[in-house]
């Protein structure tokens, strides 16, 4: 790493710098790569995007390292031997800089007070997120998690950054990270009394510059625990829009905010007795709906087969009444629906020598629809429409050869 480049990495607060350009070149689109010889940029890396901002007046539309140094993607050219002004994004570099110096705080929290080490970090757009190691903490975990967390931005502690030698950083026995292999030299970023990492990202001066961090939730990913969080001017954000929702919400029920919990219990107490209750009706109309339909279209083998064709409905309805039906005894049923979603009911009474799972199988087939059962109830669903009717004549003539 090039310390003496990456002027950033010492004073995370100059947005405003003059540079020399060391190389450039066309990289597509009207995009030229530019060098510096010195650059106060942070290209992404470490799990922290990259700065944006303006060089010689250009738009800057990315920043990133490569062999070559920090490598600034620009709108327009710029040519080597040119000093430029360089003009950095502060509202995003300081947001990012609180959620960085937030999710060292909450790291050094997980691991010291519930033995979780963090093995990755993503800042995004919107969120931040951490992936523990180690057993999924508890809902109440989090919770004191975030409390710890925020007494420590709220005792304003000292944040350093400072470059050491590969035997001060072994001789450390705070720091929670290690030492890369084959570095001799590493920046190390320091809350005064509480937690020491390596790191080249930007930080904030004090913790009270964080503000506040908030954690959001957590979900287990490929074997770790994944922690959402978000610190200073974005949780102020979220919170100003989640209360405003809440607002709008208890408007519409002419109550506090605070009582959107209740009435939302209420509400589900509610909507489980009408769908209790409809479920009973619908058992009901089933019975009614069985003994208008139950009469028989034809025979087959002694028994009745009963079959409709129904250009509107709804399959839950047609299965429930076919359900009704067949307990009528010695009944086949036959049911299709040829409206906007396709579906075939077949269902026989007990002790009738028909499968009506091999039956279905052979009638979706038919109308290109998928489908199965057992041997005394049968469904399937979609496919082309109009061929419900072809299918449930074939289903018929298959029942009358099987029961001759």
């Amino acid at each position: 790493m090039n310390f003496d480049e990456q002027r950033y990495l010492g004073d995370p607060y100059q947005v405003e710098f003059s540079a020399r350009v060391r190389e450039a070149g066309p990289a597509g689109e009207g995009l030229f790569a530019v060098y510096l010889d010195r650059t106060f940029f942070y290209p992404e890396s470490g799990g922290q995007p990259d700065d944006r901002g303006t060089l010689g007046g250009r738009e800057i539309v990315g920043v990133t390292e490569s062999e070559k140094g920090v490598r600034h993607l620009v709108k327009g050219e710029l040519r080597a031997g040119e000093e430029v002004e360089g003009r950095i994004d502060w509202p995003r570099r300081f947001d990012h800089m609180q959620q960085h110096s937030g999710q060292h705080l909450l790291s050094r929290v997980f691991l010291e007070g519930y033995t979780l080490k963090t093995v990755s970090f993503h800042l995004g757009e919107e969120t931040c997120t951490i992936d523990l190691e180690g057993s999924a903490p508890r809902a109440e975990t989090l919770d004191e998690a975030e409390t710890r967390a925020n007494r420590i931005i709220f005792k304003n502690l000292p944040v350093a950054c400072r470059v050491v030698g590969a035997g001060e950083f072994e001789a450390s026995s705070v720091v929670r990270s290690r030492l890369p292999e084959g570095v001799d030299r590493v920046r190390i970023v320091e809350i005064a009394g509480f937690d020491s990492a390596t790191c080249c990202g930007t930080h904030v001066r004090s913790t009270g510059e964080i503000g506040i961090i908030k954690i959001l939730g957590m979900e287990k990913v490929k074997g770790n625990t994944r922690v959402e969080f978000m610190c200073g001017a974005r949780a102020v954000r979220d919170y100003a829009a989640k209360h405003r929702f809440l607002a709008s919400v208890a408007s519409g029920f002419s109550t506090d905010w605070g009582e959107i919990g209740r009435i939302v219990e209420k509400l589900g107490e509610d909507s489980r007795a009408l769908r209790k209750r409809n479920e009973e009706l619908a058992r009901e109309l089933a019975g009614f709906r069985a003994q208008e339909l139950s009469q028989a279209t034809s025979i087959a083998g002694g028994f009745d087969v009963v079959k409709r064709l129904f250009g509107e409905g709804d399959a839950a309805s047609l299965k429930e009444t076919a359900r009704k039906i067949r307990e009528m005894g010695k009944k086949i049923v036959l049911f299709g629906l040829s409206g906007p979603s396709p579906a075939l009911i077949f269902a026989c009474s007990p002790g009738i020598p028909l499968n009506m799972g091999e039956l279905m199988k052979s009638s979706t087939a038919l109308v290109g629809a998928r489908g199965g059962g057992g041997k005394d109830f049968a469904q399937g669903g979609g496919g082309d429409g109009s061929r419900i009717a072809e299918a449930l004549d074939d289903a018929e003539r298959k029942i009358k050869e099987a029961l001759l």
